[in-house]
């Protein structure tokens, strides 16, 4: 029985001393060993950025086929009709620039020209035909005979459906003539050619064109993207050129990706590039950084030095005697790396960031971040921290 009593009292002993500690009430000679990792009130821009990996992609990329408007590449529905074009003239090959409006290839337009004639003519018969018919009206309605003026006029009728037919017959042939002629829709790069001069083409697209303009796509994790939106700025990183390009989210997709990595869900949010080296191509592998917030020209602190709870922040200011004392603040952005002070510092101050460790001198890391061992300062609290420095008393 008297040992279970030593033992309660020993742990009590020991409970209470945890607190004394825990309160700031080490000895004077144990908190001057103490060696603080400070960092400094500076000016400076606070950003908080999203970073995300994707592909270098053409903003647009254009299929010409005989017979058909410039289509997007994209679109498999797009075709040539029926009828055989016979290549007469190439002249792009694949890699070269062309402007807007360059006449790239021609086919052969001999047969929808003799087809063009004879609508011409098949016009000229339908408005002889269409002038008799309403002849033919005013007489059955000069004659005042019932029979003859319903007759009539459904002979006028016919005529000028028959010029109608004949009008679109030719109007669709002048506008396939014009497509016997593919002409470039944008500046751009040619980067396929499936037709050859004296033979057929063959159905599908004759020359692909690619925009000069690039874009990418990359998969931002969902717990990312309420902070995102279209307009925001971005910096890209095209690691095999050794370029750094500057691009603006131009697209978020509003649903998710249909791949998912991990259970992790994510959605396809598209940039736009701006000042893209001639070195770049499709298909380059970049990585993004997209910033989501920004405070220009503001007092900050690195992020490690914040204590407390958002709303009820402090810091701790090194002292000219190396005590450091809590002081409040008014805190703005905050990244992972710093944070915008509004109030309660000045420019210059040092602040605690963590401890060192009193052998090796170096900060101790104990996986859980600055202040998740719940060792406090003087004055109360726990730093801040998503990953740094543990505290460590000597």
């Amino acid at each position: 029985m008297k040992l279970k009593i030593l033992a309660i009292v020993a742990l009590a002993v020991i409970g209470i001393g945890a607190v004394v500690v825990a309160a700031g009430g080490l000895p004077t000679s144990a908190a001057a060993s103490t060696k603080y990792l400070t960092g400094t009130v500076q000016t400076g821009d606070v950003t908080d950025e999203v970073a995300a990996t994707g592909t270098v992609a053409t903003s647009a990329s254009y299929g010409l086929a005989f017979g058909s408007p410039a289509h997007l590449a994209s679109d498999t529905d797009a075709a040539n009709g029926s009828t055989t074009w016979t290549v007469t003239e190439v002249k792009p090959k694949v890699g070269d620039t062309v402007k807007k409006g360059d006449v790239l290839a021609k086919a052969d337009t001999t047969d929808l020209k003799r087809q063009l004639a004879d609508a011409t003519t098949a016009i000229d018969t339908a408005k002889i035909s269409l002038r008799a018919a309403k002849s033919d009206l005013s007489d059955a309605e000069d004659a005042d005979v019932t029979a003859q003026i319903r007759q009539a006029k459904i002979g006028v009728n016919n005529a000028e459906t028959q010029l109608s037919g004949a009008r679109k017959t030719r109007d669709d042939l002048v506008e396939q003539i014009k497509l016997a002629t593919l002409t470039a829709p944008i500046d751009g790069i040619v980067t396929t050619v499936n037709v050859v001069a004296g033979l057929d083409a063959p159905s599908g697209d004759a020359i692909v064109i690619d925009a000069k303009t690039f874009q990418i796509t990359a998969d931002v994790v969902e717990s990312d993207l309420a902070s995102m939106s279209v307009g925001q700025t971005a910096t890209v990183r095209i690691a095999a050129v050794d370029a750094d390009v500057t691009g603006t989210v131009t697209a978020i997709a509003p649903t998710a990706a249909g791949d998912t990595s991990g259970n992790v869900v994510s959605y396809a949010v598209t940039v736009s590039l701006a000042n893209v080296p001639a070195a770049v191509r499709a298909g380059m592998t970049a990585d993004v950084t997209i910033t989501t917030a920004s405070a220009t020209n503001v007092l900050n602190v690195p992020a490690a030095a914040l204590r407390g709870a958002k709303g009820d922040y402090t810091v701790l200011v090194m002292g000219a005697d190396g005590t450091p004392t809590p002081q409040p603040v008014a805190v703005g952005l905050v990244t992972n790396t710093a944070a915008e002070i509004k109030s309660g510092l000045t420019e210059g101050q040092a602040v605690v960031t963590g401890v060192a460790n009193p052998q090796t001198g170096t900060p101790t890391n104990n996986g859980g971040g600055f202040g998740g061992g719940g060792v406090g300062f003087p004055g109360g609290g726990r730093f801040q921290g998503g990953g740094g420095t543990q505290i460590v008393k000597p």
